[in-house]
């Protein structure tokens, strides 16, 4: 941000929001290519065959253990369920959709556009 600010020549003496900086260069926020490259993520891994690294570490839950007492650490299982929940994504039929490469892009993509300034 503090690069965009230095490029528009807004000094400290302006009250200018971030989203409106961004607003004003075009560029999306962290937050938003974040999500954009989870979901490219998802939709990569999903097709895959069972038994690869990556499909086995989404789908997979540990047999035994105890996780530490207070607020659990997000997973990413739990971060891709936010986003595809904020992104009106059904969070039961995601798979099919993954399924279909262009066409979850596509949907990545219509999904994302709330986000962008």
């Amino acid at each position: 941000m503090r690069n965009l600010r230095r490029i528009l020549d807004i000094t400290w003496k302006y009250y200018v929001t971030n989203n409106t900086v961004l607003e004003r260069t075009g560029v999306p926020s962290m937050f938003t290519l974040l999500k954009h490259k989870r979901m490219l993520w998802l939709g990569h891994v999903t097709p895959m065959d069972d038994g690869r690294i990556p499909k086995d570490l989404l789908y997979g839950e540990l047999a035994s253990g105890r996780r530490p007492t207070g607020r659990p650490q997000l997973r990413f299982k739990d971060a891709y369920k936010r986003d595809l929940k904020q992104m009106n994504i059904d969070i039961n039929t995601w798979e099919a959709a993954a399924a279909d490469r262009s066409a979850w892009r596509c949907k990545v993509q219509k999904g994302l556009q709330q986000f962008v300034g």
